[in-house]
């Protein structure tokens, strides 16, 4: 952290805080007018439901991998261990790091959620996929762009898990 100027710090921190509130914001305005799907009363059709939604987080993870095998053909790194790798390779493995971790939290959250929820709530699991996907696109976008830019992606996707994971926390507990 050493050299680091600290009105840059400030700012990384306004823009995370600014990005969690409009994401809860969006959120909280998007659950109001979403419509809870119909006829998925049974336990089978809640979790048919639910892998619909998890489609979407696994088609933005297959999109990061096949996005760091791209990276890899204009400076020939087919070789991880050995060959120099491109900003945009580094940056690709890393997004996708990242999103692997984020969305191992999400997916059983969600799951929990969909299972838990009374039908009038359900259109909530589809708000939190929506803004999930839509965050790891912003912060790979972001990342791609320059590394401080990830952070409005970064912190729509820490919001959507806290909502979703903190939700079906206490939908357990209840």
């Amino acid at each position: 952290m050493a050299g680091r100027d600290p009105s840059l710090m400030v700012r990384a921190a306004v823009v995370n805080l600014g990005a969690a509130a409009v994401t809860l914001l969006l959120f909280a305005f998007l659950v109001s007018v979403a419509a809870a799907p119909v006829g998925i009363a049974d336990p089978g059709a809640r979790m048919a439901f639910w892998g619909r939604l998890a489609l979407w987080p696994a088609l933005v993870l297959f999109a990061m991998a096949v996005g760091v095998m791209a990276a890899r053909v204009p400076t020939q790194a087919f070789n991880p261990i050995d060959d120099p790798e491109s900003r945009v390779q580094r940056v690709s493995q890393r997004v996708l790091a990242n999103s692997v971790e984020q969305t191992l939290i999400f997916v059983p959250a969600l799951a929990a959620l969909v299972a838990s929820l009374p039908l009038p709530d359900l259109g909530v699991p589809v708000v939190a996929t929506g803004l999930f996907v839509l965050g790891r696109l912003l912060f790979w976008g972001g990342y791609l762009i320059h590394p401080f830019l990830r952070a409005p992606g970064m912190a729509m996707t820490l919001s959507v898990n806290l909502v979703v994971l903190g939700w079906a926390v206490l939908r357990a507990v209840a």
